[in-house]
């Protein structure tokens, strides 16, 4: 064998599944998957596997197929755990949120000093805002939209409390309040629901499965993003060095486009 033919690239041309973990974007050769479900709609069973552990196996088409968690296969965070996080995050958020109406309706009513943030990127919330960044496309939607009404609501307290200064001023602030509450707050809250909502679908991981080279064998992805076309120009061979698991053999990326790692299905399983 030649020296040019031992370096070759392989050809990579064709359709690939994409998805992600938390940290990198993933590609799979179309032409090796045989099925797509959800992980709901397998009835998978744990059984002892190599090494003293233990494996998943499910029927299909009245084949025992064998399902492997991608992400440990990776040594990766899942996205499932990320997500379980964000959704009790924002629940502790929308109640913070509410409390902090009631604080500030208590101070005007009594007088008493407004204790909670009055800066919107000083609250828990807003901390947290700031400095977080989605992978997700709808989930940024979402996330944008809460950046306004935030803003508005933390506004109120300067303005209300120092409206409440005179028993005239209480009452208009009170009532200032109350329309806030079924405006403003109100789409606050919805938008808390929907980011929710959305991170709830997220938590749905579906099962993919495999023929490669004669063998069949299914992978459970956190969910799946898009299918794409790549051509052999946008191939890049990954160094030694770089390939922490043989599963993969380099790299693809369109011009100006996001990098993915190029899964090799016959060395995906372990």
């Amino acid at each position: 064998m030649s020296d040019a033919a031992a370096v070759a690239p392989p050809m990579v041309a064709g359709s690939y599944l994409t998805f992600h973990l938390t940290q990198a974007k993933y590609a799979l050769p179309v032409g090796a998957i045989r099925y797509i479900t959800e992980l709901d709609a397998v009835e998978a069973h744990a059984v002892p596997g190599g090494k003293g552990g233990m494996t998943r196996v499910f029927t299909f088409q009245q084949e025992q197929i064998s399902l492997y968690n991608f992400s440990r296969l990776m040594g990766a965070a899942s996205q499932r755990e990320e997500c379980q996080q964000l959704v009790e995050l924002m629940a502790q958020r929308r109640q913070d949120h509410i409390d902090w109406i009631e604080a500030l309706e208590h101070s005007i009513e009594t007088g008493s000093d407004f204790q909670k943030a009055t800066d919107p990127h000083q609250c828990a919330f807003g901390r947290w805002y700031d400095s977080y960044r989605s992978r997700d496309d709808e989930l940024k939607v979402i996330l944008a939209q809460f950046d306004a009404p935030h803003k508005k609501i933390h506004s109120l307290a300067e303005e209300l409390l120092k409206l409440a200064e005179t028993d005239e001023g209480k009452k208009t602030a009170l009532e200032r309040l109350e329309e806030e509450r079924h405006s403003t707050m109100k789409l606050l809250m919805r938008l808390f629901s929907q980011a929710t909502a959305r991170l709830e679908d997220m938590l749905k991981p579906v099962v993919v499965i495999l023929n490669s080279n004669g063998h069949t064998y299914a992978i459970e992805l956190d969910s799946i993003d898009q299918i794409m076309e790549f051509d052999q120009k946008h191939w890049f061979p990954g160094k030694e060095q770089d390939l922490k698991h043989p599963c993969y053999d380099g790299f693809l990326q369109k011009t100006d486009g996001e990098l993915f790692i190029r899964l090799e299905p016959k060395h995906l399983h372990p």
